[in-house]
């Protein structure tokens, strides 16, 4: 880790599982030197991360928040957590990877269709929505700030989402991110979405975590860094 590097002196909040992409996400922040708030719904995992970040040398520290389950209390949370431990966030990484069975296409006839779609659509859709309603209030009082979001087809249990649901996730989160960029753009605030294909907008499933975290900083510099 470094204090010299591009985003130096900046803060980076990384929401999300707290393993896979957005580990290695907060880990390629550190080493630019940006101080790291991880949050999401697994303490343990958030802790093993801000743990890896803190013994290479960075700056790192953890709080759960489950927006899934909690709603805007949770988003309310970590927000604050971050302004309170680091300062407003520069840079905000949104991970909306879940789970799901290893199903064929919209999996009919597992009896559980309805139940995988309701979790993975408020994850996806509804979990990222309110993370960025309360992401967004501190950085648009500033005029400054970086969104980035992604959502993936596999996490780290490898179990994989139907396609054609993940199709649907991924097209709303991609209009849902865009629609956002345009209403933030006047405010002084970037929102992206990473791992696109070839423009397509739809997020990816291909590439390694450590890929995607490059990916997520490049949207977040600026010229000047």
């Amino acid at each position: 880790m470094t204090a010299t590097g591009r985003f130096a002196g900046r803060v980076a909040l990384v929401c999300g599982p707290g393993d896979g992409v957005s580990r290695a996400t907060a880990l390629a922040f550190a080493r630019e030197g940006a101080a790291v708030l991880v949050a999401g719904p697994d303490g343990e995992r958030l802790a093993g991360t801000a743990l890896l970040v803190r013994d290479a040398g960075g700056q790192a520290a953890s709080v759960v928040a489950d927006v899934v389950r909690d709603g805007s209390d949770a988003a309310a949370r970590m927000v604050a957590a971050a302004v309170e431990r680091f300062g407003v966030p520069d840079f905000v990484f949104n991970d909306a990877s879940v789970t799901g069975p290893r199903d064929p296409g919209i999996g009919t006839g597992t009896g559980r269709v309805e139940v995988d779609w309701a979790a993975a659509f408020a994850a996806h859709l509804t979990g990222l929505f309110t993370a960025m309603r309360h992401e967004l209030a501190p950085m648009t009082a500033l005029g400054r700030g970086v969104i980035v979001n992604t959502v993936r087809a596999t996490a780290c249990t490898e179990r994989l989402i139907g396609p054609g649901a993940y199709a649907g996730y991924s097209a709303a989160l991609a209009t849902l991110t865009a629609t956002a960029a345009h209403e933030s753009a006047a405010l002084g605030v970037r929102i992206s979405l990473a791992g696109s294909r070839t423009g397509s907008g739809s997020g990816s499933d291909s590439g390694s975590d450590e890929e995607l975290a490059e990916q997520v900083l490049l949207l977040c510099a600026d010229e000047n860094d």
